[in-house]
């Protein structure tokens, strides 16, 4: 009786648990991007399409388990079947989390409360219907935790070793699985030290994740196949290993002193009550304080967490740290069962009541949160890189970078076929071998994304758009080709707009700014103005207006652009030459200082100081006095002003 009771709980809880499955995957395949999302998306759904090799650590994983999806699930673009295959991810992901807090023998309320946490947290849904790794990588986790925690009840040394082949398998689509295999190894030794003197299980342990990596095994066999997309050419064993562990991504890690470890620390202690609400916060300490007698296995839900805050804070740039949350999605996961533990505590201590009212906090995330995931309507990036290659001529060669734009150019031609004529350079694939630009200005276009910062006397880089063409020096410039002055979706409220989106549309408004600079200047500031709205975050923004507006002689503006630059990112800027926009601030200082006080002698002559201060002809006036005294960079500044102020009135 006994165990056909128990039998028939398990089932009931397959049951509940399949069912908020299916309510979580309606909830976010209702909200899935129809059309590829904007940052890695489109390089990694392109590595699945293509079975190439994306960016490091090139999740062979994913790309073969997408590969499959999108074969057996004929819905849609590919970039929606990928959005699917992380709605279904995430929902098996966040069910899952029902089932552990059940194995932990929580009331079925409480298991609940942990698994509506985790399903309408901000970094998790916002993951759950576009196409990223990092659904696949929580349900690896939910899943490596539930035979975790049947090992940690049950003893049985089978459960071990399936936890860690699970946990090997899941960091062949991300390394974080990696870190929770030492978590394990700790947390197994830990516990049950007898363990060590048992050669047969730690043979088998080690057997079954050397077993789980073998996915590994695809990218040299397919780099020597020279697939499109070969990041980092994995042919060699060393080749292999540095794009496993992402040896060029330490390079631009943000940590420099062991100071930061507390500014980072201090941060993602914050988002926490970001992602759960502080209620949240509040309970899942509630059950690593009040549970160590009730035979939880706290020891590795915290291990877990600190190895996923200790890799991130040691290798992290500052947008992986302090931007893009979903680094820390391992985290949250800890964070939702530990809050139903915690719950657990006060339903037995307080009321039951009591967590039947607690259910209100995740519901209240759905409905709030649900405007900011509905990617259904998002066309941004799309519709940007569609723009983009619609403005070349035919033939063109047009040399991409910036993960934000080349991934997504990367999808449209290797998957959606747009533009095959458009000789496309994959000049931002690292350790990308490409062979010496060889090319004729007069009849072989070539294009850029981002300005090569060449210095060559023959040739000069104009802004014809959302490109830089290459010109013959003296050439007369082309006329610009702008087919639309806003995006898809850009002012659309319903169109939840990320930081990386945010990025997307301020860039567009800052290439239009750079293409009207020289040609009319009125037009080219206003672009510059929606450029600085719609990415008001964007330090390298910042930066490069702060360089436009000082060779224009808008000192004032240009100073202002690098100090809004510094207070986003006191350190360097992601640059090769990693520069600083605060040595900027302070170049700029003096020079605007000793050039207000000539301007402001200059105002009290006749006849300036009987012009309106906001005048062209003030403005006019101003740059003449300035050419008289040397000055013809500020002068150039007030001459544009002059154009502004005839601009505005003209318009009204």
């Amino acid at each position: 009786m006994t165990s056909t009771h128990a039998a028939g709980g398990k089932d009931s809880r397959r049951i509940h648990a399949a069912a908020l499955g299916l309510a979580f995957f309606v909830v976010y395949a209702l909200g899935a991007s129809r059309t590829i999302y904007v940052g890695d998306s489109g390089e990694l759904v392109a590595a699945v399409h293509t079975l190439g090799i994306p960016h490091p650590s090139s999740y062979p994983l994913y790309v073969l388990l997408g590969k499959l999806w999108t074969v057996l699930v004929p819905i849609g673009s590919i970039a929606y079947r990928m959005s699917l295959f992380s709605a279904v991810c995430a929902a098996i992901a966040a069910a899952g989390v029902y089932l552990v807090g059940r194995q932990l023998r929580l009331m079925a309320i409480s298991a609940l409360f942990s698994s509506l946490l985790l399903a309408f947290s901000p970094s998790f849904w916002s993951q759950a219907n576009i196409q990223r790794v990092y659904s696949l990588n929580a349900l690896f986790l939910v899943m490596a935790l539930g035979l975790s925690v049947a090992w940690f009840q049950r003893r049985d040394p089978k459960m071990l070793v399936a936890a860690f082949f699970v946990a090997a398998l899941g960091a062949t689509n991300h390394t974080y699985m990696g870190v929770f295999v030492v978590a394990l190894a700790l947390f197994a030794a830990i516990t049950e030290p007898g363990l060590l003197r048992r050669p047969r299980v730690l043979i088998a342990a080690a057997t079954a994740a050397a077993l789980g990596l073998l996915p590994y095994l695809y990218l040299p066999l397919r780099s020597r196949t020279n697939p499109r997309l070969d990041w980092g050419n994995p042919e060699t064993v060393r080749a292999t290993l540095d794009v496993i562990l992402r040896r060029e991504a330490w390079e631009r890690a943000w940590f420099e002193t062991p100071a930061d470890l507390l500014t980072i620390g201090g941060d993602i202690l914050a988002r926490i009550g970001t992602e759960v609400f502080w209620l949240g916060a509040i309970l899942a300490a509630f059950g690593i304080f009040f549970t160590r007698k009730r035979g939880w296995p706290i020891l590795l839900l915290l291990l877990a967490a600190f190895g996923n805050f200790l890799a991130m804070a040691l290798h992290g740039s500052r947008t992986d740290l302090f931007f893009w949350y979903r680094y820390y999605i391992p985290t949250f996961v800890i964070v939702a069962l530990l809050a139903g533990l915690g719950l657990e505590v006060l339903r037995e201590r307080v009321s039951s009541k009591f967590a039947l009212a607690a259910l209100l906090l995740p519901l209240s995330m759905l409905v709030v949160g649900y405007p900011h995931f509905d990617r259904s309507r998002y066309r941004i990036a799309d519709d940007f890189s569609r723009t983009l290659l619609e403005t070349l001529p035919p033939g063109a060669h047009l040399s991409a970078s910036d993960d934000n734009i080349l991934f997504v150019l990367i999808y449209l031609q290797l998957v959606e076929g747009v533009r095959p004529d458009v000789d496309l350079i994959l000049q931002g694939i690292g350790s990308a071998d490409l062979p010496p630009l060889r090319f004729d200005p007069d009849t072989d276009p070539l294009y850029f994304t981002h300005h090569p910062n060449w210095e060559l006397p023959d040739l000069e880089i104009v802004g014809t758009g959302l490109t830089f063409q290459v010109l013959r020096r003296g050439a007369p410039a082309p006329d610009p080709v702008i087919p639309k002055t806003e995006l898809d979706g850009e002012s659309d409220p319903a169109t939840p707009k990320d930081y990386l989106t945010q990025n997307l549309i301020g860039h567009f408004h800052y290439m239009l700014g750079v293409t009207f600079e020289l040609r009319d200047w009125p037009i080219a500031e206003s672009e510059f103005a929606r450029a600085r709205h719609a990415a008001p975050n964007n330090d390298v923004l910042f930066y490069n207006l702060g360089l436009i507006y000082r060779r224009n002689g808008l000192l004032d503006r240009s100073l202002a652009a690098f100090e809004h630059s510094d207070a986003i990112n006191p350190r360097h800027i992601a640059s090769r030459s990693q520069v600083r926009a605060a040595d900027r601030v302070d170049e700029l200082r003096a020079e605007v200082e000793r050039l207000n006080r000539l301007e402001a002698v200059l105002a009290e002559s006749e006849p300036i100081r009987e012009l309106d201060p906001v005048s062209a002809e003030f403005h006019r006036a101003m740059a003449t006095g300035l050419l008289t005294q040397g000055e013809p960079l500020a002068a150039r500044g007030h001459a544009l002003k002059a154009l502004e102020a005839e601009s505005r009135e003209a318009g009204g």
